[in-house]
């Protein structure tokens, strides 16, 4: 049985709320909140639906909107397309036009809702930026590495990936203590590329996995209040990452890249077609900038990963 279609809004207030309604008791999935939406009818576009599920729930009139996750989720007696989209521009002030409850909730207050499980990884898309810096090359110099990563914290990175891999162990949770007072001051979140024990060890904000890594686990290697993250490359990896329920991907190379000259990029028809089968955030990585942003969003992802294009030149460190 094909899944059941949904469009899905994600709705914020000037202040970064997010909009839940709940959903009557005598349904699928009663009492628990939710993002509004509804079935996409036969013979509507996506955002057809979108702009007639939100007018008939809420009483407001959608003007932009933007693709945030496209996901699918198998319940025991229904399986359901959650096709996701964050509302840019709408007019009206939104009311329960069913008689349903409304909620604004931040989006790190979510899991104190009870929420269908579909809507999971809703919650982690939100809670990520459109941009994953992965860090520059191993320091030589740890200060300089730090005015570095600095420099982009006030370029405004939010997510950060702590990758030195040729330094030792000693050297690299030195630098990482730095580099997570650093990225606390920005409200920013370090994911720390090393063996999980020393993440935990670290009291880092997440771990990012390996693709060796990876593919040694067969569970979620740290607890829900902490970022799992992983390195894929094709589907079975992908298909790895979602069995031990990391929390996001990154997905490579998409485009050429000088690190890696000798790798095959996919391009963004493979992007796409592999991030169709995820359900999870997935970020783009390879050869791609800032300006790529809204080309990995097109294509299903949550932004892109990049190391130069993001990581501060030494020029700009005063």
């Amino acid at each position: 049985m094909l899944p059941v279609h949904v469009a899905v809004a994600v709705i914020q207030d000037a202040a970064g709320r997010v909009l839940l309604t709940r959903r009557a008791e005598d349904v699928h999935q009663g009492g628990l909140w939710e993002f509004p939406g509804g079935k996409v009818e036969n013979g509507e576009s996506l955002s057809q639906a979108l702009h007639r599920e939100i007018r008939e729930e809420l009483g407001i009139e959608v003007s932009a909107h933007q693709p945030l996750i496209d996901l699918t989720y198998h319940y025991p007696d229904k399986s359901v397309r959650l096709d996701v989209h964050r509302i840019l521009r709408y007019s009206g002030d939104p009311t329960g036009l069913e008689g349903q409850p409304l909620e604004w909730v931040l989006p790190e207050n979510l899991h104190q809702y009870a929420m269908p499980a579909a809507d999971r990884p809703i919650c982690t898309a939100l809670k990520l930026p459109p941009r994953y810096l992965i860090t520059g090359p191993d320091p030589a110099i740890p200060g300089q590495f730090l005015r570095r990563l600095e420099a982009s914290l006030l370029r405004g990175v939010r997510l950060v990936q702590l990758r030195a891999r040729r330094l030792g162990q000693v050297e690299y949770s030195m630098l990482a203590t730095d580099a997570l007072a650093l990225c606390q001051q920005y409200g920013a979140k370090l994911l720390c590329n090393c063996p999980v024990e020393l993440a935990v060890e670290l009291n880092a904000d997440g771990v990012h996995l390996s693709g060796s890594q990876l593919a040694e686990l067969s569970e979620r290697p740290l607890t829900h209040d902490k970022w799992v993250a992983a390195s894929c490359h094709d589907t079975e990896e992908l298909q790895q990452a979602m069995a031990i329920d990391v929390d996001f991907c990154v997905l490579s190379p998409v485009l050429p890249t000088t690190s890696h000259p000798n790798a095959v990029p996919m391009g963004w028809g493979k992007f796409s077609q592999i991030v169709a089968m995820a359900n999870i955030p997935v970020y783009a990585l390879g050869g791609l900038g800032p300006n790529h942003v809204e080309v990995a969003l097109e294509n299903g992802g949550q932004g892109i990963a990049a190391i130069s294009a993001l990581w501060a030149d030494e020029n700009s460190i005063e």
